[in-house]
């Protein structure tokens, strides 16, 4: 497996060094309750630096396989950036300004290849979209907002050991877990022998108007993006 080059796999250790920092800040948040400004920024952090290292991969191959084809003009005046699209028509004008019109033809892999990663293309690429929003917002708007939810999960034990647990169910009627009653009243067993029950609350941030977990999302953005960057360093000799 070729190594990443340099520049971009320092960015990528950077993005993970502040991401042990985030989850720390993250459970320090909890403890107290409330979103510190230190995680929000710590956030926004993480994603500025895979924004970087997403914008440096595709730049390494323009310097390579592109820009030596190209007018003095055409690399002057060429904006590289890693694509990320709501939608076909964003990526192609994003592509555009790498212009490649002249050669588009002679890099139909990596056309195919950046295409794939698109928000427009799959829910599983929602991280990239999410990824840029955030860099991007981090620096010329307050910090994006993130909100703590709680969660009860009920467990219940039988004399015999095996267990039955649920969140946001709630019982009605003559229902028996484990045989423990439930009482519709309280959503609490009626006490049975050999029966006990424990309730814990789950804890947890999320990113507002993106429904998803902030530590979650965080973890994901920073494996994904290493991933692309190996991917585009194998398979388009980037090393």
């Amino acid at each position: 497996m070729p190594k990443v080059y340099e520049n971009i796999a320092v960015t990528l250790d950077r993005a993970d060094e502040i991401l042990g920092d985030l989850l720390k800040e993250y459970d320090r948040s909890l403890h107290n309750k409330e979103v510190s400004a230190k995680a929000k920024q710590l956030t926004h952090d993480v994603c500025g630096q895979l924004r970087s290292a997403l914008d440096r991969i595709a730049r390494r191959y323009w310097d390579i396989h592109v820009a030596p084809h190209l007018s003095a003009e055409d690399r002057k005046t060429a904006a590289i950036y890693f694509p990320i699209a709501p939608h076909q028509g964003g990526f192609d004008s994003t592509l555009g300004r790498w212009q490649w019109k002249s050669v588009r033809a002679s890099h139909q892999p990596i056309y195919d290849y950046l295409l794939a990663q698109q928000p427009f293309g799959a829910v599983k690429n929602k991280w990239l979209a999410v990824t840029n929003d955030l860099a991007v917002q981090g620096k010329h708007i307050d910090l994006v907002p993130q909100k703590r939810t709680e969660t009860p999960q009920t467990t219940v034990t039988g004399a015999g050991g095996g267990s039955v647990s649920w969140t946001s169910v709630r019982f009605s009627g003559n229902v028996s877990v484990m045989g423990a009653p439930i009482d519709p009243r309280t959503q609490r067993i009626v006490p049975t022998p050999g029966v006990t029950e424990k309730i814990e609350i789950w804890v947890n941030f999320l990113i507002d108007g993106y429904d998803v977990s902030a530590a979650g999302f965080c973890k994901e953005a920073c494996r994904e993006t290493r991933r692309i960057v190996q991917e585009m360093t194998d398979q388009f000799g980037l090393s």
